[in-house]
């Protein structure tokens, strides 16, 4: 899969390091249905918008883990797959290591019946269908105090802003 980004301590909190730890994978979506618009999903606790997707289970290959993930966090079945690309972080201050491989999928479903964890739902996790450019705002823009956040946004813009050069798509 291509390389996107990669992102490191130097890049979120300009501190040098960087961890040694092995890779956790993930599996991520910039998923749109029949209507134009794109799930994103939100944590009430946490104010953040992102995109859906978690991690590769034991036994699972990338897509294997998309479709499970989309399933379990949008309720939708999904139509088509398409490679975009990877984003590696590398979080030096608590010493973790991640492989986001990012995926553009369709949906055709129309009613959506999310599968949250408990854990999803303690947080206040939802999942909103938005414009493309309402989307890329909420989650570029946000002002996030904390490290963690700021690499989750991090990774997300990257891989929309691949989006954006891909599809020729213009922001509002």
């Amino acid at each position: 899969m291509k390389l996107i980004k990669r992102i490191t301590d130097k890049d979120i909190l300009g501190t040098d390091g960087l961890s040694t730890k092995r890779p956790r994978m993930t599996a991520r979506a910039i998923l749109k249905n029949r209507k134009e618009q794109y799930a994103v999903m939100y944590s009430k606790e946490f104010q953040l918008y992102s995109l859906p997707g978690g991690g590769v289970e034991h036994g699972e290959d990338a897509i294997d883990a998309i479709k499970r993930e989309i399933w379990e966090e949008t309720g939708c079945r999904i139509v088509t797959i398409t490679e975009l690309g990877r984003v590696e972080e590398n979080r030096a201050h608590c010493d973790y290591t991640q492989i986001n491989d990012y995926f553009v999928l369709t949906t055709d479903d129309e009613q959506f019946s999310p599968h949250l964890t408990d854990n999803e739902l303690k947080h206040g996790t939802t999942v909103l269908w938005l414009g493309f450019s309402d989307l890329f705002h909420y989650i570029a823009s946000a002002d996030h105090t904390t490290g963690q956040r700021k690499f989750l946004q991090a990774r997300d813009v990257a891989a929309l802003e691949e989006y954006i050069d891909r599809e020729n798509i213009l922001i509002r």
